[in-house]
């Protein structure tokens, strides 16, 4: 007999675990399949939302048939299901192994009686031998066998609809399983909606995406005014209704199974949707109302050294200004007359905006009056926000020519009294008789004789307008001549463009103001040149050549701007633009502020000065260039090239040690002529004399190396010079730092906090023109935004892509 009293599997004992929950998994799952069979596709069926179709008593039928089955499966599961004991774990895992003669059942047998010394060594033999065998033991993985009970494979087609049931069910699962766990026996109640989708579109102008509302959100929805409520639902046999604050309104049937509505919200604080006697979904809801814009003025208005109307504004809106205006009315006038000025704005539906905009008023027939300016905000609403008013006198031109003058005079006259004009017109009479006062220009005498003759002729108040504009056009060829006429044109075409670049026009029309923008520059420039040359004594006072700006630095900035809008980077030329306006405007201020007594001398100075840095620039030039030549001829071979390279150098070195030696003789001379013609010396120039001898020194021993230092000091000292002389010259004048120049400056500012070049604008600390307030790409920026576009155009022209990808191209197209 074999005695099997102790315990032979301690070695084994994890391993036999794990074979016995292996052989439970075996034993469990093909017994559990029937019933996963059944509550599959009752969740399929659930999630597919397919058991509220039916009527209430044969979804209640069906929904006991699923349970019966699902019993009766699980009970048999469960008479199936037989634990595995020990034997069968040893056999398992004797089988997993491929171990041949059992050696796990072997190991646990024991002799029945005691063994004689032979027969002990043959068991004892074998035992060794089984053990031998037991140490490669494998459980292996559990077979669920499922494929004797479903030899067909449905149970993937049964994974495939579970998959489609959970992805149309998506967050609303929870209600369809609901649906499907009650059915509505009540006589009469008709089955359930299947599903409500609901979206809240805000208004365009808002730029808020629209909103999903999910059925069971407790949180209150905050939807703008004038939102467009979208509901649908699908399923059910009653007609739904969408109530707001209890007022309800009955869906739109589609067909036997969807229903539709919509409409647009106003006001309320709760939404529902009923069909029959159920909620479907109800939210807490809050109407966001659209205030009025606000608006003010940042500054109050005032007039530029060109006589513009400079506006200074911030507005603000919920969702965007759309407009802004000044209204302008005379004091003393008529309550229905009002001059009404279309503002800039820097952008579309901009909920900050703040900005300044020009103003030529001075033709205009209440120039010089007290009027009273407001300025009023519309949002997309058409709702109006209105700012305080200010009072003040209309900027107006003032003209020097006396003949000009006193026609302008006769012109406020009429604006004031149109009953005086018959006093007007034997003014104007008095005029056109003495041609030699306003050089017998024969377009002044025939502009002065058909203004009296309408005057005396007409006695309609509407007839005065007419006079009013020849008047002023007549005032303007007297005094400025062609010039006031291309003053006037730049002024009109840049606000146009500014315009253009804030509606996003299209680059044709772009490009073409920014040709007329050209020409017409030009033509102011010209006419500002002629002008000057016809009035020499208001010649420009001598100021830092640093700052000096020409028609080149004009039309660098233009082209500049020209080329921001082709890349699409409108705002930044928008904002050049808005720069290189703000010089225009400034133009004027450095004409007629230098008396005549020793100004010819300064600017022969100053002159001299630019002279002096320039030739000091080209020599440091060389200098970096004799420098790189001689590191690489000491790299290169040393034969008779390089004797012959460095002879070359050499005498290189010479001419410029005396050029350098000449430069240095020419700046004593100016400093000579300083000391005797203004008395006192820029230290600076100094210091420059001193750096020019040191580079000299360094030049002669054939160091150019050496000598870049002292000279770049040297002309470092000869910039700071020039500064401090025009700064002296202003100061001996009697102009000083005066705030007359610095119109981007108000009277509240420090003077000694920026400093200003001659046209108004504040200067960096390296002497250049950039303010810092306008973010202007770079090269790489620029090229990256130039393939960006061409990119865009090329997919643009592939037809094949599909519908939605070629709106999205097209609509950023249309943008940039």
């Amino acid at each position: 007999m074999i005695d099997r009293s102790s315990d032979p599997d301690a070695p084994f004992l994890m391993r036999l675990r794990l074979a016995r929950l292996a052989l439970l998994w075996e034993r469990i799952w093909p017994a559990c399949w029937p019933a996963l069979v059944v509550l599959g596709i009752f969740l399929v069926l659930a999630l597919l939302d397919l058991p509220p179709l039916l009527p209430g008593v044969l979804h209640a039928v069906l929904l006991l048939g699923f349970g019966a089955t699902f019993v009766i499966a699980v009970a048999a599961m469960a008479r199936r299901i037989v634990l595995p004991d020990r034997f069968a774990a040893r056999r398992r895992v004797e089988q997993a192994s491929g171990l041949d003669h059992r050696p796990l059942q072997a190991l646990a047998d024991r002799p029945g009686t005691t063994l004689d010394p032979q027969a002990a060594r043959l068991w004892q033999a074998h035992r060794q031998r089984m053990e031998a065998a037991t140490r490669r033991l494998r459980i292996g993985l559990p077979a669920a066998g499922l494929a004797r009970s479903d030899p067909r494979g449905l149970r993937a087609l049964l994974a495939m609809l579970l998959l489609i049931g959970v992805v149309d069910a998506g967050v609303d699962w929870p209600d369809r399983l609901a649906r499907a766990l009650t059915p509505p026996l009540s006589r009469g109640a008709p089955a359930l909606a299947a599903s409500l989708d609901l979206w809240v579109t805000p208004p365009e102008y808002t730029g808020l995406p629209p909103q999903f509302l999910r059925p069971g959100t407790t949180e209150t929805i905050r939807i703008p005014t004038q939102s467009t409520l979208l509901a649908q639902v699908h399923g059910g046999n009653a007609l739904p209704r969408l109530a707001i604050d209890g007022e309800a309104r009955d869906f739109e049937a589609i067909d036997k199974q969807n229903f539709r509505t919509a409409t647009t919200l106003t006001s309320g604080k709760q939404l529902k949707v009923i069909q029959a006697d159920a909620t479907l979904g109800s939210w807490p809801i809050e109407i966001i109302p659209d205030n009025p814009p606000k608006i003010a003025f940042a500054k109050p208005p005032a007039a530029t050294p060109r006589a513009a109307l400079r506006v200074d504004y911030q507005a603000s809106d919920d969702y965007g200004i759309e407009a802004i205006k000044a209204v302008i009315r005379r004091e003393g006038g008529k309550p229905d007359e009002a001059l009404e000025i279309e503002e800039p704005l820097p952008g579309l539906h901009l909920k900050e905006v703040q900005a300044t905009s020009y103003h030529d008023l001075t033709p205009h027939p209440w120039a010089g009056l007290p009027v009273e300016v407001r300025l009023i905000a519309t949002d997309a609403l058409e709702q109006t926000g209105e700012s305080e008013p200010i009072h003040l006198k209309l900027p107006e031109r003032v003209f020097n020519h006396p003949i000009a003058r006193a026609v302008i005079d006769q012109r406020k006259e009429l604006v004031i009294d149109p009953g005086s004009r018959a006093a007007v017109a034997d003014t104007l009479s008095d005029l056109h008789e003495r041609p030699s006062l306003y050089r017998d220009d024969a377009v002044v005498f025939l502009g002065l004789r058909l203004a009296e003759e309408r005057l005396r002729l007409n006695d309609d108040e509407k007839s005065i307008a007419g006079v009013e504009q020849l008047l002023w056009d007549t005032a303007l060829r007297i005094e400025d001549g062609h010039m006031s006429l291309a003053e006037r044109e730049l002024r009109r075409l840049q606000q146009e463009l500014q315009d253009a670049l804030a509606k996003n026009a299209p680059d044709e029309e772009i490009d073409r103001l920014m040709r007329e923008l050209q020409q017409a520059l030009d033509r102011y420039l010209q006419a500002l040149a002629e002008n000057l040359a016809r009035n020499p004594d208001q010649a420009e006072q001598p100021i830092d050549p640093s700052r000096i700006v020409t028609s080149r630095d004009l039309q660098r900035m233009l082209d500049r701007a020209r080329e921001l809008a082709r890349n699409g980077a409108r705002d930044q030329a928008r904002e050049l633009l808005s720069q290189l306006r703000n010089m225009l405007e400034n133009l004027r201020m450095a004409k007629g502020q230098m008396p005549e007594r020793g100004s010819n001398q300064a600017q022969q100075m100053m002159r001299g000065m630019h002279d002096l840095m320039q030739r000091q620039q080209q020599l440091l030039d060389r200098s970096f260039r004799a420098r790189q030549q001689g590191q690489q001829g000491r790299m290169g071979q040393r034969g008779q090239q390089g004797g012959d390279q460095q002879q070359d150098e050499s005498t290189e070195m010479g001419d410029a040690a005396g050029q350098q030696e000449g430069l240095r003789r020419k700046l004593g001379e100016m400093m000579r002529r300083l000391g005797d013609g203004f008395g006192e010396i820029p230290e600076p120039l100094g210091r420059a004399e001193r750096a020019m001898r040191d580079a000299t020194e360094a030049l002669q021993r054939r160091q150019p190396g050496e000598a870049i230092g002292p000279q770049t000091e040297a002309l470092d000292q000869l910039q700071q010079a020039a500064r401090e002389f025009a700064q002296q010259m202003q100061r001996r004048l009697g102009r000083g730092n005066s705030d007359e120049n610095d119109v981007g400056a108000t009277d509240s500012e420090p003077r000694d906090q920026v400093e200003h070049d001659p046209l108004g604008r504040p200067m960096s600390n390296n002497g250049s023109f950039d303010q810092g307030n306008v973010k202007i790409p770079d090269q790489n920026t620029l090229q990256k935004a130039r393939e960006i576009l061409d990119e865009l155009r090329r997919r643009a022209g592939e037809r094949s892509r599909p519908e939605i990808e070629l709106d999205y191209i097209e609509r950023l197209l249309k943008r940039f």
